[in-house]
């Protein structure tokens, strides 16, 4: 470098006979530290498969200011497809709440602690995310409240009722009944005042919508005479259920 330094014109290069021999050597040691550094991250991915969503670039900057609010905030929607970002405790030094891009709030259970070690704190985030959303699903289903909880819960909540609401209709052969009963509560859905607040506006609509589609499903099942939960026009419907190792089980 200091005799590219001393004449800048190639030619002079072109004298040093062991030029050659020094850029192999770059090279080599080149392709050692890029070596190196792909088993670094390759190693990153394993602890956090979640990094194989972004790139290189990305995941160092990700590693070198892993404590960094800013940082923080520009790659999770990244990682979480869910979190669009996040509320952090006193200090900047926990992670509090889980915010939409709709702008749903959904305050972690148990507050993630941030640390120099990314993948382990992300990790604790994205168990903590699981375990709010299964803790609130359970609440959600117990008593429903249209501004505590997000739309996916309340949607998945209204479905196991339903699953539970039909089968016992097929059972006892009252899906009139059934149908009656969700027609009511669509009417109640659509007849309120128009909500002015946007969230609240995007709850109603996706509520309604599986409404409707429930209403379908029954229109089906009586269509068919259904009379067992074994027949197939039953069975070939996504059910939701509720379980004891589980807070809700598909078939």
């Amino acid at each position: 470098m200091k005799a590219v330094k001393a004449d800048h014109h190639v030619i002079a290069l072109a004298k040093d006979e062991k030029l050659p021999e020094k850029l192999r050597t770059v090279l080599e040691q080149l392709e050692r530290c890029q070596k190196a550094l792909n088993e670094f991250l390759e190693e990153k991915r394993d602890l956090f498969p979640r990094f194989f969503f972004i790139g290189d670039d990305d995941l160092l900057e990700i590693l070198g200011q892993a404590e960094t609010p800013s940082v923080i905030q520009t790659h999770l929607k990244k990682l979480f497809s869910g979190i669009n970002r996040v509320e952090f405790g006193e200090g900047d030094r926990t992670i509090t709440k889980m915010l939409s891009t709709d702008g749903e709030v959904v305050p972690l259970v148990t507050p993630v602690v941030i640390g120099a070690e990314v993948e382990r704190w992300l990790v604790e985030l994205d168990n903590g995310m699981k375990e709010t959303l299964k803790q609130l699903l359970w609440d959600c289903a117990q008593q429903t409240d249209f501004v505590k909880y997000p739309s996916q819960l309340l949607c998945l909540s209204e479905l196991i009722h339903f699953t539970e609401d039909a089968e016992r209709a097929i059972t006892e052969q009252k899906l009139d009944d059934l149908r009656t009963q969700l027609t009511d509560q669509l009417t109640e859905y659509t007849s309120g005042e128009a909500e002015e607040d946007h969230v609240m506006q995007l709850k109603m609509k996706a509520l309604i919508l599986d409404l409707i589609h429930n209403i379908d499903v029954v229109d089906q099942l009586k269509r068919e005479k259904t009379k067992n939960l074994g027949d197939w026009q039953w069975q070939k419907q996504l059910r939701q259920y509720f379980d004891d190792k589980r807070p809700c089980t598909l078939r």
